[in-house]
């Protein structure tokens, strides 16, 4: 959740894009796939790699109903500062999991993961920085532009289709030139047989992220690690599978303080509440809103929503692996008009 003080006073609370919330497990979430030694050479950090350093590091992250980590934050780290928290994040595409289950349902849960970066004892044996340990790489990447909805539907594997079976595959690519990627190979593959790894190199043309990174360094020759989740439900018009979006961009306090309805103003309302129902377009870029609820009714708040609606843009590919562009998202607001202090 995010709170923005504004100007004249108000507050506004924004809640964050549809996050499902972990519910009292019957069956724990277990292993199918942990990575391998090798894996953990991929994203060893650099820095660490050329002084020769082990470490460990403990993340704390959410397992999706479709098995996928999402969410995933650094809970501690050994040594600090030396990257191995961010290196364990960049790991998790290659981990697979069997969810949580309730009711013989699957649920989101939360999994604390131990990983340890163990230097090779032989030195005869350790990679290039080329073929694995040190080697530059890429996590969480803002993606400018990727697989719609439409397109990873449409890309479904016809005997998965026909069996109706999920699965998942994950990637490792290199960026080229303009933010593209090339050279994909599949790390991780489940079910296999299916052709699920066959369908992620055939979207994996649709990603375009940045070119450099913040400080201006070209990603030219970096290693990105991309998850694909092929749910079944995906394959019903009717249903709109896209897990837990997150915010790129969000409207300022000075967007919200300005578009504050002059009705609601002049009778002094000091708590509203509007829940859109959005398209995701181009971009991330919310499009045909929709006003669910508006509380109060009456004052203008869920047209101001709706102006507001042109500030915001969605990551236009999830963490657990699924697409944003042509799904719909829920957008949940609450303005705030904080007492004034009493005069003494």
């Amino acid at each position: 959740m995010r709170t923005t003080k504004l100007a004249m006073g108000l507050c506004m609370v924004l809640a964050a894009a549809p996050s499902a919330r972990a519910e009292v497990a019957d069956t724990k979430a277990d292993w199918l796939k942990q990575p391998t030694s090798a894996d953990v050479l991929g994203v060893w950090p650099m820095g660490a790699w050329r002084k020769s350093l082990s470490g460990s590091a403990k993340i704390s992250c959410q397992v999706s109903v479709h098995g996928a980590l999402m969410g995933c934050t650094v809970a501690s780290e050994t040594p600090a500062g030396e990257g191995f928290g961010a290196a364990a994040i960049a790991l998790t595409p290659q981990f697979l999991m069997k969810p949580a289950t309730r009711d013989g349902r699957p649920i989101v849960s939360t999994v604390n993961i131990p990983v340890n970066f163990k230097m090779p004892s032989d030195p005869s044996r350790l990679p290039s920085a080329d073929h694995g340990g040190g080697r530059r790489s890429l996590s969480s990447v803002p993606w400018i532009s990727a697989p719609t909805y439409s397109e990873v539907a449409a890309a479904y594997p016809r005997r998965a289709r026909n069996e109706q079976v999920a699965g998942r595959a994950t990637l490792s690519c290199t960026f080229k030139a303009a933010g593209k990627v090339e050279l994909c190979q599949t790390v991780v593959e489940e079910p296999k047989g299916y052709g699920f790894s066959t369908a992620a190199k055939a979207l994996a043309g649709r990603f375009v992220g940045p070119a450099e990174t913040y400080d201006g360094t070209s990603l030219v020759g970096v290693s990105t690690q991309i998850p694909f989740t092929f749910a079944v439900d995906m394959l019903d018009p009717a249903k709109q599978v896209i897990g837990s979006p997150q915010w790129a961009a969000l409207p300022s306090g000075e967007d919200f303080a300005s578009s504050y309805p002059a009705a609601a103003a002049k009778a002094n309302v000091g708590q509203a509440r509007v829940v859109m129902s959005c398209q995701v377009g181009p971009e991330g870029r919310l499009a045909a809103c929709a006003v669910q609820s508006e509380t109060p009714a009456g004052l203008g708040f869920g047209e101001a929503a709706k102006v507001l609606s042109k500030a915001f843009q969605v990551r236009t590919w999830t963490a657990e692996g699924l697409p944003t562009i042509g799904g719909s998202v829920r957008v949940p607001i609450r303005y705030n008009l904080p007492e004034e202090p009493a005069k003494k």
